[in-house]
């Protein structure tokens, strides 16, 4: 019975460790999903795709987490291997079997504990706050960055035929007027040029990524014989 408990002790320091791991990856700005799937990648060794690989590779303190992460993964898989070797070296096979039982029932349970969504917003609200002290700061997530101001929005729009814009340059295309911010172009070769020149001429068939109040980007954007 000592090692069934042992066990259970370690399945639930897995389970707070990788809660550990999920705020510490939202507060680097990650959605809680994103955060807690590559939280169980990391811990449980199973890889990324190359899309999630970048999120992590691409960012030290990210990286600083995974490399905690995997570290105690390995050290928690290996508890459990050796508590459970020892669990039956030690017992008769029909003891083995009534612990097998009550580690399956404790098991669920702890499953069906650690599924429950309040359950993860009461056990991270102390992990977040203490975090946040540490990290001095507080990353916002970028679903809730783009929707900061109702209204607001990231969109990609192609200058059509017949634009007003067509032709001018970016400076002179007054799009601050209608409370739009151009963050990227890209050409009509594919070529992406992030923060454009105010120099640049703005032509058919691009591009062009903006940030802005959403109501206004087709107006922006129409072509003079509709704005007419």
């Amino acid at each position: 019975m000592v090692s069934i408990v042992a066990l259970l002790l370690i399945l639930s320091a897995m389970y707070f460790v990788v809660l550990f791991g999920t705020v510490a990856y939202q507060l680097t700005g990650l959605d809680w999903e994103t955060a807690q799937f590559q939280a169980l990648s990391a811990f449980t060794g199973a890889g990324f795709t190359t899309r999630a690989s970048e999120l992590v590779v691409n960012h030290r303190l990210r990286r600083r987490i995974t490399t905690g992460l995997i570290l105690f993964g390995y050290a928690t898989t290996a508890s459990v291997i050796a508590t459970l070797v020892s669990s039956v070296a030690m017992h008769t096979p029909l003891q083995t079997a009534l612990n097998l039982v009550v580690l399956v029932v404790c098991f669920a349970a702890l499953m069906f504990l650690v599924r429950r969504q309040g359950l993860h917003l009461v056990l991270a609200a102390p992990i977040r706050r203490w975090l946040t002290r540490r990290m001095n700061a507080e990353a916002v997530p970028h679903e809730e960055l783009l929707q900061y101001k109702p209204g607001y929005a990231i969109s990609r729009i192609e200058i059509p035929p017949g634009s007003r814009l067509a032709g001018q340059r970016l400076r002179d295309a007054n799009l601050r007027a209608f409370r739009l911010q151009v963050l990227a172009i890209e050409d009509r070769d594919g070529v992406v040029v992030a923060i454009p020149d105010p120099e640049h001429v703005l032509q058919e068939g691009e591009h062009v990524l903006l940030y802005g109040l959403t109501r206004n980007m087709q107006e922006a954007f129409a072509p003079v014989e509709a704005g007419a």
